[in-house]
């Protein structure tokens, strides 16, 4: 009963913040307060303060008090890890999951994308493709490639997505053992996505992004 008390208080909290429209940096009533607020023991508000923290909700300042946090989508990144980990030991499972949901979204992101026709994003991704034919900024230039799909969209969420996703897998690949792509591989890959993008084609978009993954996803069989 004490763990669902919590989790009712820290989501009566997170109500509270959106009721008062406040924002990251914003001072949350003081504890006294929001055991007014809640009928709630002190223990209890701080222990859901303490969860929503974990979560990147609230920011809790020893001496100053507690504030609304960014939220960032890091805070769930252990979680995932853990959970992909876990039911990726016997069959894979949690990394072929993770896998696919990523695709999903890279496909419908790059598919907008296209729609955009801003010839000078393409001239960025095709800088970051140039720059993967150099093993020293191959990896960096592939996840600013991705990136740049989600923010050139206007998607913050779905680009918090692709980088906690992105360092999920790098944390996870021990699992099935670090790309051996070449270089070369590695740059035909993307440059086929910028020309999807440029022909607008959505069939060469989804065939583009499905390739760029075939090579995950046979070391995942």
């Amino acid at each position: 009963m004490r763990t669902l008390r919590s989790q009712e208080l820290a989501d009566s909290i997170v109500e509270l913040i959106d009721r008062r429209r406040l924002g990251p940096g914003d001072p949350l009533p003081p504890e006294p307060r929001l055991m007014e607020e809640f009928g709630a023991a002190r223990n209890s508000v701080r222990e859901a303060l303490r969860t929503l923290q974990a979560l990147g909700i609230v920011e809790i300042r020893h001496g100053y008090g507690t504030f609304v946090g960014a939220a960032s989508m890091t805070a769930l990144s252990p979680s995932l890890l853990f959970r992909t980990r876990a039911r990726s030991r016997d069959d894979l499972s949690g990394l072929r999951d993770l896998l696919e949901v990523r695709q999903i979204l890279e496909t419908e992101l790059t598919r907008k994308l296209a729609r955009q026709r801003d010839g000078e994003l393409l001239e960025q991704l095709a800088e970051r493709v140039r720059r993967m034919s150099d093993p020293a900024t191959a990896t960096a230039a592939d996840g600013e490639f991705h990136e740049l799909i989600c923010t050139a969209v206007g998607n913050e969420l779905a680009a918090e997505l692709i980088r906690l996703f992105w360092s999920v897998y790098r944390q996870a690949e021990a699992l099935i053992g670090a790309p051996r792509t070449p270089s070369d591989a590695l740059v035909a890959k993307h440059q086929r996505i910028v020309d999807a993008i440029t022909g607008g084609d959505p069939e060469a978009i989804d065939d583009a992004v499905r390739h760029h993954f075939d090579e995950v996803r046979s070391r995942l069989t």
